[in-house]
């Protein structure tokens, strides 16, 4: 009689974010030959996720660039690697689905007797878990009413690399290469029958010594690979990851006349939600026996999609009194977006707050010098798709350029990615059991009024009159539901006579 269901829903939990500081000492560095540090280029990634009741544990690998001056006074660029784990507690189980995000929060060098290198992380964990909801799909015998309730699933996910590559003609001879920066965007995250569609944009900045000089190239690229991912039909909401997981420079052509190729490989981390649209019974009425239904109800964060735009963006870099005047600017290797803060106003516009961290390399009278420079930023974007009210942002850097504008001022203009997920909050509310009961006492009168309360429903009406909807709607055709307060409804029964 009564037809229950189990329904699968996806659960989504966020752990609080954990900072890890990751401190490295090269050994066997002449300190002696170091004259002044120019600039500190730090990525981080992760390399394994491995998750336990209770935890996950991440490994993961940081990677500083560090450019300086030896004491001849020559441009010099070096590169190491220190490996790192963290843990990050939460209410993890061992069959959760962990995705997991790290971001360079700080990162400094001193060079005092040695040379040590530190950068702050932020490592942030996420999971999506299996639920399970037994609710009343189907009721025969009886007059029922039904509704639907959306539910989110998980569908699948997929890691995949995809390379790029780029050249430049120099038109000279690179005495040294100091150090390569990428950056990557997301540009596009589509659903298709049996895949995904991703693009982004990869930022390579090239710092190279030409002829005693510092001098750096820009390279963009943009690749789009279609992903096959089993289940995935058009219209799932994508949620895309893509990071520089390598990238190297290779010097060609002939003397005096070098080209500069780099080559490299994305990798891209898709995952395909859908919020399932499920038929089930609202509510239920029987003539001949009281029925009792016992209803829950659970809350759900449901993955709407992402969006992306690009947003330009500026300051001014001032330098201390005590600093020679800029002559001019040779290169800005390193540059690093982190963002604060993000939300949706009371206009529907997203706003976005962070700050760009960049390392500009420049002359004065006494050669090259460098600044640590911070750009805060606050955007305002409009949407013709509504934002959802609960939004995560992730900015990264698409180009940058700065010049020197007055003797100690730096101009700094730079384009920003700008990748936006939404969240919903879904509550279902469901009839998880259903007990039928004594036999109803029959309504033997010949006429019945129903005062109705202000929302009442053709169900209500029902119970209150105790007879199937077909006959009180064959006797009030006009009635239009929902009841207005007050409004009087009047049912007849036919009586038989007694004999």
């Amino acid at each position: 009689m009564f037809e229950f269901d189990k329904l699968s829903v996806s659960k989504l939990y966020v752990a609080p974010s954990v900072e890890r500081v990751v401190e490295f000492s090269p050994p066997g560095i002449d300190m002696q030959n170091i004259a002044k540090v120019l600039s500190l280029a730090v990525e981080a990634r992760c390399n394994s996720v491995d998750v336990y009741d209770g935890y996950v544990q991440v490994g993961g690998r940081t990677n500083f660039r560090l450019t300086y001056l030896d004491k001849e006074g020559t441009p010099k660029g070096v590169d190491y690697n220190a490996d790192f784990t963290v843990r990050v507690d939460g209410e993890f189980g061992a069959d959760d689905n962990v995705n997991c995000i790290i971001k360079v929060v700080e990162s400094d060098v001193q060079a005092g007797e040695t040379l040590s290198l530190s950068a702050v992380l932020e490592v942030s964990a996420s999971a999506q878990r299996r639920d399970e909801i037994e609710a009343l799909t189907d009721a025969e015998q009886c007059y029922k009413t039904t509704k639907s309730i959306l539910l989110p699933t998980f569908i699948a996910s997929k890691t995949a690399i995809a390379p790029f590559d780029d050249e430049q003609e120099v038109g000279g001879e690179v005495a040294s290469v100091l150090g390569l920066n990428t950056n990557c965007s997301v540009k596009r995250a589509e659903a298709i029958d049996g895949g995904v569609l991703a693009a982004a944009n990869i930022l390579a900045l090239v710092t190279y010594v030409e002829g005693g000089e510092i001098k750096q190239r820009e390279f963009r690229m943009d690749i789009e690979e279609e992903l096959n991912l089993d289940g995935v039909q058009e219209g799932d909401s994508i949620c895309v990851q893509a990071n520089v997981k390598s990238a190297k420079i290779i010097l060609q052509g002939v003397t005096d006349d070098n080209v500069i190729r780099v080559e490299g490989e994305v990798q891209f981390k898709v995952q395909a939600f859908r919020c399932a649209e499920i038929d089930i019974v609202d509510d239920l009425f029987t003539l001949a026996n009281e029925v009792a239904v016992t209803r829950e109800s659970r809350s759900y964060v449901c993955f709407d999609g992402c969006g992306f735009f690009s947003e330009r963006v500026g300051g001014t870099a001032v330098l201390g009194d005590n600093r020679a005047a800029v002559i001019d600017i040779s290169a800005v290797p390193y540059a690093r977006c982190y963002t604060s803060k993000a939300y949706v106003d009371e206009d529907g516009k997203l706003i976005v707050e962070g700050i760009v961290n960049a390392d500009i390399i420049y002359t004065d009278e006494n050669g090259y010098n460098s600044v640590r420079t911070e750009v805060p930023f606050a955007l305002s974007i409009a949407s013709a798709k509504p934002f959802s009210q609960t939004v995560k942002v992730c900015c990264g850097v698409e180009s940058i350029t700065a010049s020197a504008k007055r003797e100690r001022e730096i101009e700094i203009e730079l384009k920003l990615g700008v990748e936006v997920c939404g969240y919903s909050e879904i509550t279902a509310e469901y009839i998880s059991a259903v007990e039928l009961g004594d036999e109803k006492p029959q309504n033997k009168s010949a006429l019945s009024l129903y005062i109705a309360n202000g929302g009442d429903e053709l169900l209500d009406l029902c119970k209150a009159l105790t007879a199937m909807p077909e006959d009180i709607m064959a006797q009030n055709p006009t009635l239009q539901f929902p009841l207005k307060e007050g409004e009087r409804v009047v049912y007849f029964r036919s009586i038989q006579a007694a004999c």
